[in-house]
């Protein structure tokens, strides 16, 4: 059997054994990529619902703004609200979803590599004395701590899902299980985003 020339040259198998990207934790972080699309489909939608915008026929304003400014402006349009319930949860979900997605980033924009036996995703190095606009940024992927993320950017795509079909309805905030499991996402999320972040320290 011939093999194609691109697999042949390409060898995708040997960057995934050097690199420690294996069945398990390129599930999560696939799961991580899969998650973020989803919150920023939700997010927009969400801001239009609480806006009482209808987009129908034009360009809404959120159109091509990037995550960071879409959650600025969830946080802006929360101010707002009558709910004080809604507000605290819907700023901690904001404060979560900020730190979710440098996580992101580091991993969509990083350069993989694999320190022991952990993958590890760095953004923004400055390896050749180079100055850099955006700041530096790292992600240990180990599977414990892939698993770890994935479940709290699972509690960021519920709730703003959930928003997004009810609105300023405070449903949500009857559930004391959402509220609690938001501060353990922004907790974690924020920790793990965080460059102070020691992944020999175990916390989790």
């Amino acid at each position: 059997m011939n093999i194609p020339a691109y697999m042949s040259f390409g060898g995708a198998h040997l960057f995934e054994e050097k690199w420690g990207l294996n069945l398990q934790t390129g599930q999560k972080v696939a799961s991580i990529i899969a998650f973020s699309g989803a919150i920023e489909y939700y997010l927009e939608r969400a801001i239009w619902k609480l806006q009482g915008l209808d987009p129908k026929g034009r360009r809404p304003f959120t159109d091509a703004e990037p995550i960071t400014k879409m959650i600025d402006i969830l946080f802006e349009t929360i101010s707002l609200l009558p709910s004080k319930d809604l507000k605290i949860m819907l700023e901690t979900w904001c404060s979560a979803c900020k730190s979710g997605f440098i996580i992101r980033n580091n991993i969509a924009h990083g350069v993989p590599m694999k320190i022991g036996n952990t993958l590890i995703f760095c953004r923004n190095p400055r390896w050749h004395g180079e100055q850099r606009k955006r700041e530096f940024g790292d992600f240990w992927a180990d599977e414990h701590t892939l698993s770890m993320v994935c479940e709290a950017f699972a509690v960021l795509l519920r709730v703003i899902a959930e928003v997004e079909k009810n609105g300023q309805s405070e449903k949500i905030t009857e559930q004391p299980i959402v509220m609690m499991a938001l501060k353990e996402a922004n907790s974690m999320l924020g920790e793990f985003a965080s460059q102070s972040y020691n992944p020999g320290f175990e916390k989790y």
